[in-house]
């Protein structure tokens, strides 16, 4: 018998049958206003060209279809989304802030109280800051063995942040609120809570910047502060000043201990006893359903539920003869996979850092190159040009004149300095540019890690930034540092630290991941322009190219997404030589497509397209991390810490390879194993849900899962695993770095699908 268990339970009906009112919809988009027009009496649900009514009271005003007598096997769906409408009826004492899921703060175990217990003297003001647990119940299908589709209810745990002080409050207590985003006090169920953006505070006057509609201004009593992560910090560093380092780092401490595996289990199996309690749930006037146990997740007989995906190796030559179960140590024994085929083995790398930190700059610089030797067992003892196989690579400095004070911010100095020194010092390979901690916390507009960026990238040349702070830490400490730094600054410079052991059984096998950036100044524009991202490797992990489609608007997106992903395919083709009548597997990753989108198949039509002479299979992935299911491993009784072994850590931490069939086309994967957990308060990891288009013509998702996890291995951002595949990981980090740079004037990504197309430049 297994021990993992989701955090769902099962659910159970009281009949086979159960009597529904059933009316012809052809169209979905008449579902809201049937639902508008029936009011409150009428719980409605679409499927499939059919809507289905449930009473809510005995006898409703207005009438909807025709009664039907329904096969409860045959209608999961319909009545797993009942069951959640219904559920905020058994928490009578608690408010949902959302109903689908239906969400609800806890009462008990508020973060910020916690926190004031153990750091005594704060400001009274910032009690009215609150981290709260909250619950999300979410009836889901789940299919554990084939023909055994079920309800399961899930229960999920997350926290939720509120900022409850006046705006007078937050101001006298010298907290700038310009510019932070407020929201309701008392929502509207059905309207937003966002307002607007504080412009300025005039008394009990709240003046806005930007609002949704025409509105201008609200009254202070009317709002709060929207309590994100972002808003805590503005409002904490300033009334904390010096404290608020270690508010956060017993925030982080209190939060994570809430969250870890057992304390989770803990939580989610009280829940379940209180759902137990709470049965009966009446569903309609014939049917109730009942709680039950806790959904465990076994092999039954000779059908795997779960399975084990062996270790992945990383290889570090073509015949993948030379291997190493640990990235770093590999690169020591074997130097990188592209060691012998690197285009430029002795590159020009530009260094620029300020000239108020020269020293600790040209300290770093030599580690960096030589290595750090005086510490025993030195993990970077090598340093980067005898580790990657380079041949004197070329260091030049360039000193950005930050001392004395000038009258220029400090991106400008940055970005006229660095566009100067390339006018006299000719090209470079790469850029190292160093940053002041201070001036990394700027915003966007005003950074000159992001200027400089954006100068060095239209030149072509690909950045790696480093603060003050990273550079200046002790040698043991730096040398870890050194190991992910070298990794990803070698990858920029186009080289290949390392592949997989994936075995490719077939002519050509190709992996596109795909994403977006939308384009938008304001929380309160709709994002109605887009970017297409994607990235594009071998089966193998060979990162072959990124490509950015042009800037363009949601009605044209497929159209333009399909012409650059033609446009890809053909300059694959070409590069591999397809042949008529080879076998090609083209595999594609989606993190989370546009709704109302079919980007498979748009994806399809594409590989159709560009393969009509080559036999090709397809297969489209959906791999994310937003869903409501946690795995828990109780025969994990915990890792002892090595500094001290009697303290545990990754307590029911599923193994990192663990695969659970969830449904025909899906299943939960653990990314972050036992081995991968470096604290004792690290949260349960959330495992990737890996879904398969019912369309793709390749359909082994046992295969296709055990690769996404071989993919969370070729992040080449650090020396370990990443928590996505880097089809997604490399896609959202391209999204996040475009959207920044959009603040930068005169900033252009062309260079960006020229020169850079094979480089690692947003790594």
């Amino acid at each position: 018998m297994s021990n993992l268990f989701l955090n769902g339970f099962s659910v159970e009906f009281t009949s086979q049958d159960f009597t529904a009112f059933v009316s012809p919809m052809p169209d979905n988009q008449q579902l809201e206003p049937t639902r508008e027009a029936l009011g409150d009496e009428w719980f409605i649900h679409w499927h499939d060209g059919v809507a289905y009514g449930l009473p809510k009271c005995a006898t409703p005003s207005k009438p909807f279809g025709q009664a039907q007598t329904l096969k409860v096997a045959d209608h999961l769906s319909l009545l797993a989304r009942r069951l959640t409408e219904v559920l905020p009826e058994k928490f009578p004492k608690y408010e949902a802030f959302r109903r689908k899921p239906f969400k609800f703060r806890a009462q008990k175990d508020e973060i910020v109280a916690a926190i004031l217990t153990k750091l005594k003297h704060l400001p009274p003001v910032v009690g009215k800051f609150k981290i709260s647990l909250t619950f999300e119940l979410d009836a889901r299908l789940i299919e554990l063995r084939e023909n055994e589709l079920r309800v399961g209810l899930f229960v999920d745990i997350a926290t939720n942040w509120q900022i409850l002080a006046h705006l007078d409050e937050l101001k006298a207590a010298g907290v700038d609120v310009a510019g932070l985003y407020v929201v309701r006090r008392t929502p509207d169920p059905k309207g937003r809570r966002l307002i607007g953006r504080v412009k300025e505070l005039i008394g009990q006057r709240v003046v806005l910047s930007e609002a949704y509609g025409n509105q201008a201004e609200v009254f202070a009593d009317d709002v709060y502060v929207e309590g994100s992560r972002a808003s805590f910090a503005h409002c904490l560093k300033r009334i904390l000043g010096d404290m608020y380092g270690a508010f956060d780092s017993e925030r982080q401490e209190q939060e994570a201990r809430v969250l870890v595996g057992n304390a989770l289990d803990e939580r989610v199996e009280r829940m379940g006893d209180y759902l137990r309690k709470a049965s009966p749930v009446t569903l309609s006037s014939d049917l109730q359903c009942s709680v039950g146990e806790r959904i465990p997740v076994q092999n039954v007989g000779t059908y795997k539920t779960t399975v084990q995906a062996p270790p992945v190796d990383y290889c570090f030559d073509s015949a993948r003869s030379k291997r190493s179960r640990y990235a770093w140590p590999g690169l020591e024994d074997y130097g990188p996979f592209s060691r012998d085929t690197l285009a430029k083995k002795s590159p020009r790398i530009l260094f620029v850092f300020p000239d108020s930190v020269q020293g600790p700059a040209e300290r770093f610089l030599r580690y960096l190159r030589d290595g750090i030797t005086g510490v025993a067992n030195s993990r970077y003892a090598g340093g980067f040009a005898k580790t990657f196989g380079l041949v004197n690579p070329e260091f030049v400095s360039c000193r950005i004149p930050l001392f004395p004070k000038q009258n220029d911010s400090p991106a400008q100095i940055y970005r006229k300095t660095i566009e100067e020194f390339l006018s006299r010092n000719g090209q470079f390979d790469a850029a190292i540019v160093t940053i002041l901690d201070e001036h990394a916390r700027l915003p966007d507009q005003q950074n000159p890690y992001l200027h400089s960026k954006a100068v060095l990238l239209m030149a072509g040349i690909p950045v790696q930034d480093v603060r003050v702070t990273t550079m200046s830490q002790s040698e043991y400490s730096l040398q870890f540092l050194l190991q992910n730094i070298a990794v990803a600054f070698y990858a920029k410079l186009n080289g290949i630290p390392w592949t997989v052991d994936h075995d490719l059984t077939i002519a050509d096998e190709l992996v596109i991941g795909l994403g977006t950036c939308e384009i938008g100044e304001s929380r309160f524009e709709a994002r109605k322009r887009f970017i297409g991202i994607t990235t594009v490797f071998r089966g193998d992990g060979n990162y072959l190219l990124s490509n950015l489609s042009t800037e363009c608007n949601y009605d044209t997106y497929p159209e333009v997404l399909q012409r650059s992903t033609v446009e890809i395919l053909k300059e694959i083709k070409k590069r591999n030589g397809w042949q008529p009548k080879d076998t090609v597997r083209v595999v594609v990753h989606s993190f989370k497509p546009l709704k109302k989108l079919e980007l498979a198949q748009i994806m399809k039509d594409c590989v159709a397209t560009v393969g009509d002479e080559q036999s090709v299979e397809f297969a489209f992935l959906t791999v994310t991390q937003q869903h409501p299911f946690r795995l828990f491993d109780r025969e994990q009784k915990g890792v002892p810490q090595k500094k001290n072994p009697n303290v545990l850590k990754a307590v029911l931490v599923p193994h990192r390879g663990m695969i659970a069939q969830l449904g025909s086309f899906t299943r939960l994967l653990s990314t972050n194993g036992p081995e991968l957990i470096k604290r004792t308060v690290s949260p349960l990891p959330l495992p990737l849900l890996v879904h398969i288009h019912p369309e793709s013509t390749y359909r082994d998702l046992a295969s296709l899962t055990e690769q996404v996890l071989k993919f969370t291995s070729l992040s080449w951002r650090s020396t370990l695993p990443a928590k996505l595949p880097v089809t997604i990981y490399y896609s959202e980090l391209i999204a996040g770095l475009l959207s920044r740079m959009r603040s930068v004037p005169d900033w252009s990504p062309a260079m960006l699908n020229i020169k850079l197309r094979a480089s690692k430049w947003f790594l």
